[in-house]
């Protein structure tokens, strides 16, 4: 039997399997699916990927971390008529996605579409720490709470941590909006910390004192 058309491609530093999958135009499903991957964002250097599909070994750009003025690109000029007083972390509780698989998971809820201002990836089917800016703080609409910015970070940290990338967009996205809307630290909450919000958001190994620590130095 012949076996099946494609190369393997050997993990280096930096590089993440969204990078990877983009690189090769390859359904990033379809890698996870044949190299039975478990866990998308524990692609270990080193480690050898079956790439279905390619015929050569391509060169994989690794993950560069984002400036704050790139940051302060996607966010946006101070909207002046908004007035946000608070931010509230949330995790997406699953260990892959992006803004657009929250979006269709949120429009088959009858959420109104993707509820955050803003995702941050963790490499899966977006990139490692990078910042996706949703509909609604385009629009500057709020969410279920008044003046509330809501950031997810994609993955469950109940079960795994957040990448140093991730934290690394996270510190820079929040220390630009505080800086336009003066937002200050004691109103930079965890999803479960609200009043009478039963669940584990953003999960038990979430570094929320690391994160204060770190804003702090911006």
């Amino acid at each position: 039997m012949k076996p099946p058309a494609g190369i393997y491609h050997i993990v280096g530093r930096g590089q993440t399997l969204y990078r990877i999958a983009k690189t090769y135009n390859v359904d990033i499903q379809e890698i996870i699916r044949v190299n039975k991957i478990t866990d998308p964002t524990q692609i270990g250097v080193g480690r050898q990927l079956f790439i279905p599909g390619v015929k050569a070994p391509l060169p994989v750009e690794a993950y560069r971390p984002i400036s704050q003025e790139a940051v302060e690109k996607l966010v946006g000029p101070k909207y002046r008529s908004s007035c946000w007083r608070y931010i509230t972390l949330h995790h997406s509780a699953t260990l892959e996605g992006n803004a657009e698989c929250f979006d269709k998971n949120h429009r088959s809820r009858r959420m109104g579409g993707f509820f955050y201002h803003f995702v941050i990836g963790n490499g899966t089917f977006s990139g490692d720490g990078e910042i996706e800016v949703g509909w609604r703080w385009r629009k500057q609409q709020e969410v279920n709470r008044p003046s509330d910015i809501q950031i997810c970070l994609v993955g469950n940290f109940n079960k795994e941590t957040v990448s140093s990338v991730q934290l690394d967009a996270l510190v820079k996205l929040i220390s630009v909006l505080r800086k336009q809307y003066g937002i200050p630290l004691r109103k930079i909450r965890k999803h479960k910390d609200i009043a009478d919000k039963f669940t584990e958001c953003p999960g038990n190994n979430f570094p929320f004192y690391k994160f204060l620590t770190e804003l702090k130095k911006n």
